[in-house]
């Protein structure tokens, strides 16, 4: 998947992490993919999701993040503007366009597939490279 589509999906998807039950695990979780998504990373972006879901308490702080943002992401405008999307605090390489969250909830079923095992393939395929269908 793109770099940028990955990095604003772990900044958006840390700050849907739940603050109620911030523990120290959801606390680590969050501040490593903020820093994943602050955009250090190029060609690899470092998300540790299998470290991650690799327990009980962070698949669900995982899976309870996914399913919060894809709500909010379902809820929300067609288009996140550029302009907004700049004011998260990316290092470089600010967005010129505006994002379709179409393209962020594909990469929300994809994280959440992959998670409970519905992903056949292997991280060298790219037949299917979620958020990666641009709406024309």
């Amino acid at each position: 998947m793109q770099d940028s589509i990955l990095e604003l999906w772990l900044r958006l998807l840390s700050l849907h992490i739940e603050d109620p039950s911030d523990t120290p695990l959801a606390s680590r979780i969050r501040d490593h993919w903020l820093l994943a998504s602050r955009g250090y990373f190029v060609g690899c972006i470092p998300h540790n999701l299998e470290e991650t879901v690799s327990t009980a308490e962070g698949r669900a702080i995982a899976l309870r993040a996914i399913d919060s943002l894809k709500a909010a992401l379902e809820a929300g405008p067609a288009l996140l503007d550029h302009g907004t999307l700049n004011l998260l605090g990316f290092y470089e390489g600010n967005f010129v366009r505006g994002v379709e969250t179409s393209r962020l909830i594909e990469v929300a079923n994809a994280f959440k597939d992959h998670i409970e095992g519905r992903i056949e393939c292997d991280v060298t395929s790219t037949a299917f490279m979620p958020g990666s269908h641009v709406a024309t």
